[in-house]
């Protein structure tokens, strides 16, 4: 009879060591889907923070005071 921490024990086996995509196993669905997500939001984010940095720097160089008082 196997008992709940030999199964908890073989399911942590299957489980993620980094979050880095190389270790991630992706043949499984549940990771894939997770970890795709994971990834689109963050990509999402990060490419909203680049977007208001280059659109700072753009206004900075243009030197407009930015008065909209």
């Amino acid at each position: 009879m196997m008992g709940w921490g030999e199964f908890l024990c073989v399911e942590l086996k299957r489980s993620v060591s980094s979050m880095l995509p190389q270790d991630i196993p992706w043949y499984d669905p549940s990771h894939a889907v997770f970890f795709g997500a994971l990834y689109s939001a963050l990509s999402f984010i990060g490419l909203g923070v680049l977007a208001a940095l280059l659109i700072t720097m753009k206004r900075l160089k243009s030197g407009d005071d930015g008065g909209h008082h």
